[in-house]
C-alpha cells in the first residue's frame, strides 16, 4: 500500500483509489453486459439461420448431407461478421446441449431427430478482450488527468494550512493568524479562529505572569524589607530580647504568608471552562471542608435565603469563596455566628470581628477580588464597622 506523510498526497490517493473503483466497477459490468448481448444477437442470428435451413432438411432423415449450407452465400457469411467462428450443421438424437466455448441451437424433425447449428464463441471472447483492453486504457488516461487536477485542486485548497503552519513557525509576540485567500473553507476558518482564541489565551497569560512578577516585586518587598530589619535590631540592640524578637518575627512570617497566599490568586484556573453550578451546594461543600477549623474556634453558620444557579468557571469561583470564607473564620470573634446571605444573585459573608486584621482588609486582598471580577464577572464591596466585617458579592 502506497504510503505518504503529505495530506494532499493522502487524500489525492484516496481519491484515486475510489476512482478506480468506481471505473473498475463500471468497466466490469459494461463487459458483462456486451458479453450478453454480443452472444445474444449471436444466438438470434444462429436461430435465424437454422429456421431458413430447416425448410432444406426438414423432408429428410439424419443422413442428408449438409454440405450444401455451407455454400449458401447469406448463411455463413452473416454469422461470421457477427462473431460466428467453426460454425457446424449436425445431427443428433437428442438436443444438443452446447459445451463451454461454444454456442448451439437446436430444431426438431418430424423424424424425431434433432437439426442443430453450433458455433464457436472465440470472435466473441477476442471482441470482449479488445473492449475491456479499450476501457482499461482509457481508465488509465481519465486517472492521470483526474489524478493531476486532483493535485492542483487539492494544493490549492488546502494551502490556507500551509499559510498558517508558516504563520505558527514565524510567530511573534501581538500578531494574529489570517488566511491568504478569500474562497476558504469553513473548516479552515475555524482553526484560523481556534488558533487566535488560543494564541489571545497565552496573550493573557504572559500578560498576568508579567503582571504577577510585578505584584510580587511590589507587595513583598515592604514585608521582606522588615523582615531584614528586625534581624539587624535584633543584632545591634541588646535591648531587643530574644522571646519579643522572636514573636515579632512569627508576626511578620504570618504576613508574609499571607501576601504571599494572596499572591498567587493572580496565576490559578486560567483554563477553567464555565459551568452551571448551585450556590447553596457549593457552600455546604466549603463548609463541609473547613467543618474542623469551626469547632476549633467553636463558630456557628447561618445560611440565609434561597439558592440560585450560576454559569461561571466552578473551579475558580469555589477557590474565592473558600478563601473569603477562611478569612471570615480566621479572623471571626471566638464563638461567634457567620452570616451568608444569598439575594437574587448577591452572597454576603459576615462575621464579628475579632482582633486581628481580615485578609480582605488588606490592599493586596483588595486588589485580588478586583482581579477577580473581571473573571468571574461579579462586582464587590466590603463593609466594616467596629464590630462587623462583611463581604458583598454581586453577579447580576
Amino acid at each position: 500500500m502506497i504510503k505518504s506523510r503529505l495530506l494532499t498526497n493522502k487524500i489525492t490517493i484516496f481519491f484515486l483509489m475510489l476512482t478506480s473503483i468506481y471505473f473498475l466497477t463500471n468497466i466490469t459490468l459494461a463487459i458483462i453486459y456486451i458479453n450478453n448481448e454480443k452472444r445474444q444477437d449471436l444466438e438470434i442470428l444462429l436461430w435465424h439461420s437454422i429456421n431458413e435451413s430447416y425448410d432444406y432438411v426438414k423432408k429428410y432423415n439424419d443422413k442428408t448431407n449438409l454440405d450444401f449450407l455451407y455454400h449458401i452465400p447469406h448463411m455463413t457469411s452473416v454469422i461470421e461478421k457477427i462473431g460466428g467462428r467453426e460454425i457446424l450443421f449436425f445431427f443428433t438424437k437428442e438436443r444438443y446441449k452446447p459445451k463451454k466455448g461454444e454456442i448451439a441451437v437446436s430444431k426438431k424433425l418430424p423424424n424425431g431427430t434433432y437439426f442443430n447449428l453450433k458455433s464457436s464463441d472465440i470472435a466473441v471472447k477476442k471482441h470482449i478482450y479488445e473492449t475491456a483492453m479499450q476501457l482499461i486504457l482509457q481508465h488509465l488516461i481519465y486517472l492521470i488527468i483526474i489524478g493531476i487536477l486532483g493535485i492542483y485542486f487539492i494544493r490549492k485548497l488546502l494551502s490556507p494550512l500551509n499559510y498558517l503552519a508558516n504563520q505558527c513557525k514565524n510567530y511573534k509576540s501581538g500578531n494574529e493568524f489570517y488566511t491568504n485567500g478569500k474562497n476558504v473553507g469553513d473548516e479552515i476558518k475555524q482553526i484560523e479562529s481556534a488558533l487566535n482564541m488560543l494564541i489571545h489565551r497565552f496573550e493573557e497569560l504572559r500578560i498576568k505572569d508579567k503582571d504577577l512578577f510585578a505584584t510580587a516585586t511590589h507587595e513583598l518587598k515592604t514585608p521582606l524589607a522588615i523582615l531584614k530589619a528586625r534581624v539587624e535590631k535584633f543584632q545591634h540592640n541588646q535591648e531587643y530580647k530574644k522571646d519579643a524578637f522572636i514573636d515579632d518575627i512569627n508576626e511578620d512570617i504570618k504576613r508574609l504568608y499571607i501576601e504571599i497566599q494572596s499572591v498567587l490568586y493572580f496565576n490559578i484556573f486560567d483554563f477553567d471552562e464555565k459551568t452551571d453550578i448551585s450556590v447553596i451546594q457549593s457552600i455546604k461543600d466549603i463548609i463541609s471542608k473547613v467543618d474542623l477549623l469551626l469547632k476549633n474556634r467553636e463558630l456557628e453558620v447561618e445560611i440565609i435565603g434561597d439558592d440560585f444557579i450560576l454559569h461561571t468557571r466552578q473551579n475558580l469561583f469555589l477557590k474565592m469563596l473558600m478563601s473569603i470564607f477562611e478569612n471570615a473564620i480566621a479572623y471571626a470573634q471566638s464563638k461567634s455566628t457567620i452570616k451568608i446571605s444569598l439575594d437574587s444573585k448577591i452572597i454576603k459573608i459576615q462575621n464579628t470581628q475579632g482582633s486581628n486584621i481580615n485578609l480582605f482588609s488588606s490592599k493586596l486582598g483588595i486588589k485580588i477580588l478586583g482581579k477577580l471580577c473581571s473573571e468571574l464577572n461579579f462586582t464587590f464591596d466590603i463593609i466594616k464597622d467596629r464590630k462587623n466585617y462583611e463581604v458583598v458579592i454581586d453577579f447580576n
